[in-house]
């Protein structure tokens, strides 16, 4: 076999030197493109897209609500939840009450329709989060709120506005009174258990 010339030899040592700098280039593509695509992904579907989320929602009251028969559930459309984002519902109690303890606050009913109905919320977040909860700020006798600037519920009566992610307190004199939290499903319809209150509601 013929030697190779110091010029071959140092052509070959070149191209395996070079060999690695092109596989960087690829693995440094591909991660950039992979990075770009969950980039696309979180704003689209994830947290902090709020391009399609209104800047400013008032509450619809919805008057058909599903009742289960025991008292201990109500559902409405998730088409309904979806195209509103701000849902109210008054409910008609089995037996009114002047109040309700729960969750360590004294809520007083018998300000709102007089002891006979169970004021309800439901949010649908710009992170796609449902939440429900008991429609009061007890401190200030505030049974009705709206959505301003994308993300904060703010109360009617007070002004007093919760992050409405987290319901935690953002400004106002009422900050440690968000709407008091109910267990909610989506799995068809949304579906909000009132069983932790102790109280049935009828249809």
């Amino acid at each position: 076999m013929p030697k190779k010339s110091k010029k071959e030899k140092r052509r070959n040592r070149k191209k395996v030197k070079e060999q690695p700098k092109s596989n960087t280039n690829t693995i440094v593509i591909a991660a950039i493109l992979v990075a770009s695509v969950g980039y696309w992904a979180l704003t689209t579907y994830g947290a902090g897209n709020t391009s399609n989320y209104p800047n400013y929602i008032e509450g619809i009251m919805y008057t058909a609500p599903v009742v289960s028969a025991d008292g201990g559930k109500v559902s409405i459309p998730a088409e309904f939840m979806e195209d509103n984002k701000l849902v109210f519902l008054d409910l008609e109690l089995e037996e009114p009450t002047d109040e309700l303890v729960y969750q360590g606050r004294t809520i007083p009913l018998a300000e709102y329709s007089d002891g006979e109905v169970l004021p309800l919320i439901i949010m649908s977040t710009p992170k796609g989060k449902t939440t429900a909860g008991i429609r009061v700020c007890e401190p200030c006798y505030g049974f009705s709120f709206h959505i301003v600037e994308k993300k904060y519920l703010q109360c009617d009566a007070c002004g007093t506005r919760w992050n409405i992610e987290t319901l935690q307190g953002v400004s106002g004199g009422c900050m440690d009174f968000p709407p008091p939290g109910l267990v909610v499903s989506t799995v068809s319809d949304i579906e909000v258990s009132l069983v932790s209150t102790g109280i049935s509601v009828v249809a």
